[in-house]
């Protein structure tokens, strides 16, 4: 495995812990505090790119209720079809190791 594959790898695990960890609250939200010490082996900036990513995706609901909030005070939750990935009931390849 090269230095591209293995960063690759780490990524889709973080992803997938993220989802995880929402799963398991789910239909709650998680404050973005929450995830950060339930995924505390991914470093801040790459939680907040795992984040923005998955809400992109589509499989992260943000929850901001005034404008420029703290990252530390926002939540998010699983969308419908963030729910599937999780279950594993769809496959995106950007998140299956």
């Amino acid at each position: 495995m090269d230095d591209d594959e293995a960063r690759a790898l780490i990524i889709k695990q973080s992803r997938r812990s993220i989802l995880d960890a929402l799963k398991q609250v789910y239909p709650a939200r998680f404050s973005f505090y929450s995830l950060r010490v339930v995924c505390a082996e991914i470093e801040e900036r790459h939680l907040k790119a795992d984040v923005a990513y998955l809400i992109d995706k589509g499989y992260l609901v943000w929850h901001e209720p005034t404008p420029n909030m703290a990252w530390d005070r926002r939540e998010y939750r699983l969308s419908a079809e963030g729910v599937e990935i999780a279950d594993r009931i769809e496959v995106d390849p950007a998140l299956t190791p």
